[in-house]
């Protein structure tokens, strides 16, 4: 801040007379006078005919400059009143605290509110440089991620404080993938899962874990979710073992409706892509097809009981730990 002038004239003497005459309490008003830093004041005494002063700082006009923190006295005299002296502490306050300002954190492309900061007569500016301020807040804006800065002081007893810096910093809502779906290898312990954490987020795994990562040790769905000021997110991957054909059927089931092994589908034990199943009779008729691996076969045949005895059925599908197309056929034994 550039050093500037200020002048304040104080009334202290005017000798007319013996019954006019000052006396030290009528000198200088004030004991103290508190300046603003980075200023020059100038003390000024009223000139008169006759009048002579002496400063403490050796200067003898009516007027001084002063630039500096301390005590300075003067001394005036005339020809008609006794000299008399008065002192008076100047102290150029540098110690104006910053106003009290708090982070912010903004949502992308979400309304923002103003800026806030306490303190007394705050002035907004745009850099620690800016020459020219405004007292109104200013809304920052949410059009992209990323920091800005703005700046802003208070104003003490006509001094501007230093200015306190405001950090803004604009977030999106959490977004990550976890990849495909993973085998895990044989003969190793697992298969870390994890991904790039962003700041201000929180993460939780589905056993509660809320570390950045987690290691998958057995076949299973492995759900991660995050949640910010934002929003939340989550993602799944499924992991399979090494050893682990995807699709494994039965050999008998029994459509009695007791609710155990009433319908003959498959245990599908990794994501299937394509399916596509059929079973045919002792005599080569299809009685069921389906695809999708859920959708298993009642032991009925146009809405009646089917014959208990065996059926042959196909099947053919992707297998996700081959990664490549497979044809499995095989007997089943529909027992009442």
């Amino acid at each position: 801040m550039k050093p500037f002038l200020i002048t304040v004239t104080l009334v202290l003497y005017a000798a007319v007379s013996k019954s006019q005459c000052a006396s030290s309490a009528d000198m200088i008003p004030a004991d103290s006078l508190i300046i603003c830093a980075h200023t020059t004041y100038t003390l000024t005494l009223p000139g008169g005919p006759g009048v002579s002063y002496t400063w403490s700082t050796g200067e003898t006009t009516n007027s001084i400059n002063i630039n500096q923190s301390g005590k300075y006295w003067v001394s005036l005299a005339n020809a008609v009143c006794p000299p008399v002296t008065d002192t008076v502490t100047i102290l150029f306050n540098s110690l104006i605290q910053q106003p009290s300002v708090k982070d912010t954190l903004l949502c992308l492309n979400q309304p923002a509110p103003s800026l806030i900061a306490w303190g007394e007569k705050l002035m907004w500016y745009s850099s620690p440089t800016a020459t020219a301020g405004s007292p109104v807040a200013p809304v920052p804006s949410t059009a992209d991620t990323g920091m800005a800065y703005y700046y802003v002081s208070q104003t003490i007893l006509g001094c501007e404080s230093p200015r306190a810096r405001l950090t803004v910093e604009v977030i999106e809502k959490p977004a990550f993938d976890l990849g495909e779906n993973i085998v895990i290898p044989c003969g190793i312990k697992g298969v870390v899962l994890q991904t790039v954490e962003q700041k201000y987020t929180s993460y939780t795994w589905q056993n509660g874990s809320t570390a950045p990562e987690f290691l998958a040790t057995a076949a299973g769905s492995y759900i991660l979710k995050a949640h910010n000021i934002c929003g939340s997110f989550a993602d799944t991957v499924q992991t399979v073992l090494c050893n682990t054909r995807c699709v494994n059927f039965p050999n008998a089931f029994t459509p009695n409706n007791d609710g155990l092994n009433d319908t003959f589908k498959p245990g599908a034990f990794c994501p299937v892509t394509t399916y596509s199943f059929m079973i045919y009779d002792r005599f080569g008729k299809k009685v069921f097809e389906s695809k999708h691996p859920s959708l298993g076969w009642d032991g009925k045949i146009n809405g009646k009981k089917a014959d208990m005895g065996t059926y042959v059925y196909y099947c053919i599908y992707d297998d996700f730990m081959l990664k490549r197309e497979l044809l499995l056929k095989g007997t089943v034994t529909l027992i009442r």
